[in-house]
């Protein structure tokens, strides 16, 4: 029977440095972890290295445990919501014609950057925290379940494009430097190439300029802070990356379609639209 006895939503507190604690499943459950604060970097399993920034989530085997630490510079701590439930809900919410599928299968299918599922996961936690009621959990973690399995489409390589490590490498410094002024200059430097074929082979490996990109990540990452955290408008801005708020609304709205104080206000009574 599913309750809260079976499930485990909570807020932990990351390390400062990079060697963070290795984050094990026992045979029968598995995990998803997604940053509350700050980001981190995840080590293991099919990534060999991956930073999760907010809105992004990793999902930890009993196969495959996930060593989680800071991402430079260190020095500073992070918070992630650490959810936890049995594969059971997997092997429930599946259709006839997947149930015979391996779990490793299943969770090569989930995307990363999912806002919706890094909000539930946050969500849930926060429910832990507050008591909310076993029927909460139980709703909770079948909902959970019917949505990994839902259809996820995997984008695909274009001809042209970067090599996957230098394209890793690029996405990389872009989320764990998602505050500063990132050039065009410096990403090229991290691809290895020349400013001109930088610009050229990004775009064709992810139909988009590295602007664009890097503006979709600093407004996801602001969407998600919008929905699970109190701070001041301005505040999230800054984290994300845009230092004058005028800007941050400017761009905001016209990558949203409305101001960032009304996206907090629309998302947080209609949560299930995040």
């Amino acid at each position: 029977m599913l309750s809260w006895e079976s499930l485990t939503a909570e807020r932990r507190r990351g390390p400062a440095e990079r060697a963070g604690p290795l984050y094990r499943v026992p045979d029968g459950q598995f995990a998803m972890i997604t940053p509350l604060r700050g980001s981190c970097r995840a080590e293991g399993g099919e990534w060999q290295g991956t930073t999760l920034i907010p809105g992004e989530v990793r999902w930890i085997t009993a196969s495959e445990p996930v060593r989680v630490g800071a991402t430079p510079p260190f020095g500073s701590t992070f918070e992630l919501a650490y959810v936890q439930l049995p594969t059971a809900i997997l092997d429930e919410a599946a259709q006839p014609a997947v149930a015979d599928s391996s779990q490793s299968t299943r969770f090569r299918s989930l995307k990363a950057r999912d806002l919706h599922l890094a909000t539930l996961l946050c969500a849930l936690v926060r429910a832990r925290e507050t008591g909310a009621s076993d029927q909460y959990a139980i709703s909770a973690a079948r909902y959970l379940g019917a949505y990994l399995l839902s259809p996820h489409i995997a984008e695909n390589r274009r001809p042209g494009g970067l090599d996957p490590a230098r394209l890793r490498a690029v996405i990389a410094h872009m989320k764990e430097n998602l505050h500063d002024n990132i050039t065009l200059d410096q990403l090229a430097k991290e691809a290895g190439v020349s400013r001109f074929h930088f610009l050229r082979r990004f775009s064709a490996s992810v139909g988009e300029t590295p602007l664009q990109h890097l503006t979709r990540i600093r407004v996801s990452a602001a969407c998600h802070l919008l929905a699970i955290d109190d701070e001041p408008v301005s505040h999230v801005g800054r984290r994300c990356g845009f230092p004058r708020p005028e800007n941050f609304t400017r761009v905001f709205r016209k990558w949203v379609g409305c101001a960032p104080s009304q996206y907090r206000d629309r998302i947080r009574r209609n949560p299930e639209h995040g």
